[in-house]
């Protein structure tokens, strides 16, 4: 007589069926594919994505990941080797999610709940490579910072390879969208904030010499163009990076990690 198997419950099943659907599939507006460990696992622990599937290989993935993927049922498949319908996985889990709106400066300003007491800004002026913004996102989580000004225009968004690149960080850190990124600099000043715009122009101050304790945004340019004109005038300070070798000046994103950092340092010694 043939024995029915002990019926699993949904929420134990994440490790049995095969997505088989054949073909590679698109990502929709607002979707992004993640693929590897850190970044699925900080997709699944933020509050500003929504992660709509998960594929895993069972044997690879952490029991405490393990643990997360059981309660979501069937939103998970196991993996076909490497293959799920969007790609190539790594590390044994990729997941699709959607992330959340990018926000109005005015509107994320009136609700800033500051991250580490004093409110800290980054803004980007017309960066255009995604594997820099994806490690300035990385280096922005990292430092505490409370949100990163991306332009509409003539600049990177946050797509595939900069969420891939930035290793999760794209799920904590808030993104706002300008589209005059003057006016957002002036907007910010209305409510406190200093700008700084980090560059190694001839009128820069040494970057030890600028005050970064208190409410602070910080304004990069772009690869190659630095800051525009404009931009540059709006800012209340300049300040320059110690360059001591031939080269005169450093990648965006190197760049970034050195003024959050020194900022980072000011406040701590401030304290």
């Amino acid at each position: 007589m043939k024995r029915n198997k002990p019926r699993q419950s949904r929420s134990a099943r994440w490790d049995g069926g095969r997505d088989r659907k054949a073909g590679f599939r698109k990502t929709a507006e607002g979707e992004l594919y993640i693929t590897g460990l850190n970044g699925v696992r900080e997709c699944l622990a933020s509050p500003h994505v929504k992660v709509s599937r998960v594929w895993a290989d069972p044997g690879r993935v952490p029991a405490e990941t393990g643990k997360v993927l059981a309660a979501m049922g069937d939103r998970v498949s196991g993996l076909q080797g490497k293959d799920s319908p969007y790609g190539p996985a790594s590390q044994g889990i990729a997941a699709l999610v959607t992330r959340e709106p990018l926000h109005d400066l005015d509107d994320f300003l009136d609700n800033l709940e500051p991250r580490t007491g004093t409110p800290l800004l980054v803004a980007l002026d017309q960066v255009e490579d995604p594997m820099n913004l994806g490690q300035i996102l990385r280096t922005c989580e990292g430092a505490g910072v409370d949100g990163l000004i991306l332009l509409r225009h003539r600049s990177i968004h946050l797509n595939q390879t900069v969420a891939q690149v930035s290793q999760g960080a794209f799920a904590w850190v808030p993104v706002i969208e300008a589209t005059n990124l003057r006016q957002c600099l002036e907007s910010a000043k209305e409510r406190g904030f200093q700008v700084v715009g980090c560059e190694g122009a001839a009128e820069a101050s040494p970057w030890h010499q600028v005050d970064l304790t208190g409410m602070t945004l910080l304004v990069f340019g772009s690869e190659g163009r630095g800051l525009r004109p404009l931009t540059r005038k709006t800012c209340d300070h300049l300040a320059a990076l110690p360059m001591h070798g031939r080269l005169n000046s450093l990648n965006v994103g190197a760049a970034v990690s050195a003024f959050l950092y020194e900022t980072i340092r000011q406040r701590i010694a401030h304290s």
